[in-house]
């Protein structure tokens, strides 16, 4: 029996109130797991996805406010790239359109609240096996099949 790995719509694809097609991609991909996954495990734990993205929003959050308003998501000219994330996934990320998915009350920020219930959902949503981590499989949206 010979065994194929083909591809299926991302955990979160489709729910325009998650994500936008470009992030998905970016996201769902193998450097931006081993970036989630500092134990080199190949499983993404809940453990470590809030460190990173706790990490990654005091990356953004330039003056440590506790929010993280327009002008720090989309970066200043020169200073753009988030040292956490590849450049596909920060290009994604820092778009107005994912701000405003985070941004629940429109006021043009989105608080570190704000910040992990919106990750926190993904990650809900990727982790289809309730084993509390993401696997390879999860994570890329791949499924085997014959």
């Amino acid at each position: 029996m010979i065994t194929t790995a083909a591809f299926a719509a991302p955990a979160f694809a489709g729910d325009p109130m998650l994500s936008s097609g470009g992030y998905e991609g970016q996201m769902h991909t193998t450097p931006m797991m081993k970036m989630l996954d500092p134990d080199g495990n190949r499983m993404v734990s809940n453990a470590e996805f809030d460190d990173f993205y706790g990490k990654l929003f005091d990356e953004l959050d330039t003056d440590k406010d506790g929010e993280v308003d327009a002008t720090e998501w989309v970066g200043v000219k020169g200073r753009t790239k988030l040292e956490l994330a590849t450049g596909g996934y920060n290009r994604e990320l820092r778009t107005m359109k994912m701000l405003g998915m985070m941004d629940k009350d429109a006021d043009h920020k989105v608080a570190k609240d704000d910040f992990f219930t919106h990750h926190k959902t993904i990650f809900t949503a990727m982790e289809k096996s309730g084993d509390g981590e993401i696997n390879p499989q999860e994570w890329l949206g791949k499924h085997a099949g014959n």
